[in-house]
Order: C-alpha cells, then sequence, then structure tokens
C-alpha cells in the first residue's frame, strides 16, 4: 500500500510538469519514455534554443532555454505567462513557493501559488544539473514575482498614482521650459555667429571670399547642437515619466540603463584612447610648428628681405602653401593609426568611399592645379601684368589655384582656367616692357605718287604729336610691302603704358589723319582699272616735299 501511494505522488509530480508544459498532455506513455532521454540529451548538447523570457505584467522572470517532451521554450514561457496572468490578481507573496521534484530522469524545481503550479525550472534553463544551482534560479524567479505583486499594490494605491501624475505634469512643464530656453540660447547663438561672420571672419582661398560657408557651416553646427540637446532632455523626460508608473517602469529603467551604458561606453572608450590623442596632440602640435616654421622663412623671400636664386618673391606664397600642404598630409599619414576609430570596419567603408569619391571627382581639378603651377613656376605671368589670352587682354588680378582672373578695359572679370593658359598662347604685354617700352604699330598705305620720304616724316610728325609714347625711344617706320596699287608703311611706337594701348593706338591714329590733311596727302589707297595715261611717279626734285627734311639734314637715308 504504501509502494502504490509513492508512485502515485510520483506519477502526479510528472503530471505537474507536463502542466507546465502545454501540449505534452496527449503522449503515450511509450512516447513519454522515448522523450526523456533525448531531454536528457538536449540539455547537454552545445547548442541551445533561444532564450524564451517568461513575461509577467511587463516584467521578466525568467528566461527558458530546455524543452519538456516536444514543447518548446517559447511554448513553455507563453503557457505559463497566461497562467499566472490569469490567476496574478488572486495571488499572494506569501503563498508563493518553490518545491523540487524528481520522476526518473526528469527533475527540476517547480514554483507554485494557491497550490496551483506556476512554472517550472528544468536543468537545461540554468545549463546544469546541479541542484542549488536549479533552486537559486526558481528562487531568483520568485523574487521578480512578488516584486511584480508588490508593484501591482501599488499601481493601485490612489495616492501613489496621484503623486505619479503629479511628478509627470511638473516634468513635463520643466521639459517646456527647458526647450523654451535652449530656444532662446539657440537664437541668440545664431545672431553671434552673423555678427562674427560679417565683422571678423574673413576667409579667403583661391580668390574666393569663404565667409558665407563657413557662416553657413557655423549655423548648421549650432542648430545640430540644439536639436540634439532638445531630443536628450525629451529622452530623460520619457524615461523619468515611464519610471512613476509601475506598469511602465521597467520601460524607463531600460531607456535610463541604455543612456547610462552609452555613456559608461563613451567614458571607458575615451579613456582607453587618451594614449592615441596624447600622440595625435604631439603630431600636431609638432607639424604646426613646422609648417610656421617653414612658413616664415617663404613669407621672408616673398618680402624680399631673404633672396635666392631658385625661388622668386611672387612665387614663395604658392610655394608655402603647396609645401604647407604637403606637409599636413604627412602628418595626417603618419597620425592616421593613431585615430580613434581608424581600424574599424565603419571608419575603412568611409576612407575607401572618399577615396573614390576623390579619384572619380579629382581628375580635372588635378588638371586645373597642376597647370597653375605649370603657369606659376614658368613665370609666363604674375599678378598686374597686362596680358593677352585668346580673345581676352586685360590686367591679372589673381592666378589662383584653378583659374586667373582678368579685369579688361571694359570692367568685366573673365575668369580663365589655368588649363586653357597651359595649352593655348598667351601674350605678357608687361614683362618686356622695362625701360625701353612696349613697341605700338599701325600701318598706312599710300600710292606710289607719294614720296615715301614725306610720308615717313608725316608719320614720325604725328608720333610726335601723342601723348603716352615714350620720349625716349625715336619713333621709326618700315616700308612692309609693296604691293600692286600702293606701299604700306608700318609706324612704330614705344608706351610705358600697355594697359592703355587701345587709347594710345586711337590718339595716334587721329593725329596722323591730321597730319596727312595738313599737308595735303592722300591716305586713300589708289586701285587701277586700266593703265594710267602718264606715269605714276616722284620726280627727284619732290623727294624732300614738307614736312620731309632737306637731304643734307636726314643722315638714315640711304
Amino acid at each position: 500500500m504504501t509502494m502504490l501511494r509513492a508512485r502515485t505522488a510520483a506519477w502526479f509530480t510528472l503530471l505537474i510538469l507536463v502542466i507546465a508544459a502545454p501540449g505534452a498532455l496527449a503522449q503515450e506513455p511509450a512516447q513519454a519514455a522515448s522523450a526523456a532521454p533525448a531531454a536528457a540529451s538536449s540539455a547537454a548538447s552545445v547548442e541551445q534554443p533561444p532564450a524564451a523570457p517568461l513575461m509577467v505584467w511587463n516584467r521578466k522572470i525568467i528566461d527558458l532555454h530546455a524543452p519538456f517532451r516536444g514543447t518548446p521554450p517559447d511554448e513553455r514561457a507563453r503557457a505559463a505567462s497566461l497562467r499566472i496572468n490569469g490567476v496574478l490578481d488572486t495571488l499572494r507573496a506569501d503563498g508563493l513557493t518553490v518545491g523540487w521534484t524528481e520522476v526518473g530522469a526528469d527533475h527540476g524545481a517547480v514554483v507554485r501559488g494557491n497550490n496551483l503550479v506556476l512554472f517550472a525550472v528544468l536543468p537545461g534553463d540554468v545549463d546544469s544539473d546541479d541542484r542549488p544551482t536549479i533552486e537559486r534560479a526558481a528562487n531568483e524567479a520568485l523574487d521578480r514575482l512578488r516584486a511584480v505583486l508588490a508593484e501591482r499594490a501599488e499601481a493601485r494605491r490612489p495616492q501613489e498614482l496621484a503623486w505619479a501624475i503629479a511628478l509627470s505634469i511638473v516634468a513635463t512643464i520643466a521639459l517646456v521650459l527647458i526647450g523654451w530656453g535652449l530656444g532662446w540660447i539657440n537664437r541668440q547663438v545664431q545672431a553671434m555667429l552673423i555678427r562674427i561672420a560679417q565683422a571678423r571672419l574673413k576667409l579667403t582661398f583661391g580668390g574666393y571670399d569663404l565667409r558665407p560657408v563657413m557662416w553657413s557651416l557655423l549655423r548648421r553646427t549650432a542648430g545640430l547642437i540644439h536639436l540634439l540637446l532638445v531630443l536628450f532632455a525629451g529622452y530623460l523626460w520619457l524615461s523619468f515619466v515611464l519610471r512613476q508608473f509601475p506598469y511602465s517602469r521597467p520601460w524607463g529603467t531600460r531607456l535610463g540603463g541604455y543612456l547610462v551604458d552609452v555613456g559608461t561606453g563613451v567614458a571607458t572608450a575615451f579613456v582607453g584612447q587618451i594614449p592615441n590623442l596624447i600622440t595625435l596632440i604631439v603630431i600636431f602640435l609638432v607639424t604646426r610648428g613646422l609648417v610656421r616654421i617653414v612658413g616664415a622663412w617663404f613669407r621672408a623671400v616673398e618680402a624680399g628681405t631673404v633672396q635666392v636664386s631658385w625661388l622668386e618673391a611672387p612665387t614663395a606664397a604658392v610655394t608655402r602653401r603647396l609645401v604647407g600642404f604637403f606637409i599636413w598630409l604627412f602628418a595626417l599619414i603618419v597620425a592616421y593609426p593613431y585615430i580613434p576609430g581608424a581600424h574599424t570596419d565603419a571608419f575603412k567603408g568611409v576612407s575607401v568611399f572618399l577615396g573614390l569619391m576623390l579619384s572619380l571627382g579629382s581628375a580635372g581639378i588635378v588638371n586645373q592645379v597642376m597647370s597653375g603651377l605649370v603657369v606659376l613656376y614658368s613665370r609666363a605671368v604674375r599678378a598686374g601684368d597686362f596680358i593677352r589670352v585668346g580673345d581676352h587682354e586685360g590686367t591679372v588680378l589673381t592666378l589662383g589655384a584653378l583659374s586667373l582672373k582678368l579685369i579688361t578695359r571694359k570692367r568685366e572679370e573673365i575668369t580663365v582656367p589655368n588649363s586653357v593658359l597651359s595649352s593655348s598662347s598667351l601674350q605678357n604685354l608687361t614683362r618686356q616692357t622695362g625701360k625701353d617700352g612696349l613697341l605700338l604699330t599701325t600701318s598706312v598705305t599710300i600710292g606710289y605718287d607719294t614720296p615715301w620720304r614725306q610720308v615717313v616724316a608725316l608719320l614720325e610728325l604725328a608720333a610726335s604729336r601723342t601723348q603716352g609714347l615714350l620720349a625716349t625711344q625715336r619713333p621709326f617706320v618700315l616700308q612692309t610691302s609693296l604691293s600692286d596699287y600702293y606701299i604700306e608703311y608700318q609706324l612704330n611706337v614705344a608706351t610705358l603704358q600697355p594697359s592703355q594701348h587701345l587709347k594710345t593706338e586711337s590718339a595716334l591714329n587721329r593725329n596722323i589723319i591730321d597730319a596727312f590733311n595738313e599737308f595735303g596727302v592722300q591716305i586713300m589707297s589708289p586701285h587701277f582699272h586700266h593703265q594710267p595715261h602718264d606715269k605714276v611717279w616722284v620726280p627727284a626734285g619732290q623727294w624732300h616735299e614738307p614736312p620731309a627734311p632737306p637731304a643734307e639734314v636726314r643722315q638714315d637715308e640711304p
């Protein structure tokens, strides 16, 4: 009789374990016998099924890992959660107990409440067959369930609920005030940035004013910081409000824990990167000092206090920027391994992306820069020179890294790409002017019936009446062509003002017209339709017609 009672109790306990895992009731005894070794082997296997959390009133009680007689862990957790939530209002903390049951190969700790099996903790759930370990896990789950009951009781007290609502209202008012204050600070910062950008910030690169770009960058940065602060305040508000109510308290705790974990991770990473940051600071300081030393030497060359044969003052500024750029580039290569996150896949991906963008988009820029260096170091042009390139001529305003800017006589600003400068002819009207000036030429065609000495004298007379010509350089006339109908005369004069050559040539042409009209010499070139009856020639007695000097005065005449 005693043995029968013992067997009955054992089978009753096994039935309780089966209830903890729905779906095992319909199994045959033979299937149960064959499932027991399978459960044992599953508990001992290295690869466990995914954890299935047992949730009660929005709180995790325990993670279940082991299947029971063909029932997966998630089904066990779902059934236990429904069972506990169904009797949650009738459970009492002092009525919860933990018991141990062992039938054949099946054993584990059983949590009961109100004489009802709530859930079981099997060896596979804690990855151990040790009874104290299993019971300790069951007791911890029991403590969490008692905490749930205590919080449910707290949620039902009106004074606790009223206090939570009051604190939430105060937190909401504080959030509104903080948002208003952050908005006011953002507006003040934006106004201050506008004043700084307009009054103090003066940045130029390649002849371009970078103040609008810097202003936009600073404004966007300030706006982003303002948005992040508002989101951070909202995050803290949400976490605080959720923690005031028992049901949502786990959500608020997780939000706060996530913030703490992120802050701790950032602080830990920062402390771990302190040696690398110190190395980066040392590299930066050494590089900046070297750039300043090299820059001071190039500025001395630019100012003329230091003179070297291989470098001129106009090219010293560009050379200084180039050398500084390569020094900083070398420093960046040296500092790359010490940059935080340089060895992460994300940083490598960004590096590859930037490298691809530069390789695809920098071909034209590199061409322009190299062409500019060719023009600069060939000393073909300088700022202030009067040049002619293509269909444009004007005074060089700036010679930048990508283009050259001209100011024409019409006050137009012409931008000529450096690639055009290096691939086309460029006429510099200033470079060789020196003390001899720039030669200006103008041509007239006069018939054979006019003495050439008289034409030369008239052209020289017109040159002497023209202002802006170099007095030390005597004008001279060349007979450049003996055409079928006329002789072509070319007047050559010198000027020290190449940028005013059009005005000078215009004045010279007006004086030529006046001089020829004054002495009755026809400028119009005759074209004959038939041979004239009289010979078109100049007798010897008319060779020195005024204003040509007498024969004995001219020393350069052949």
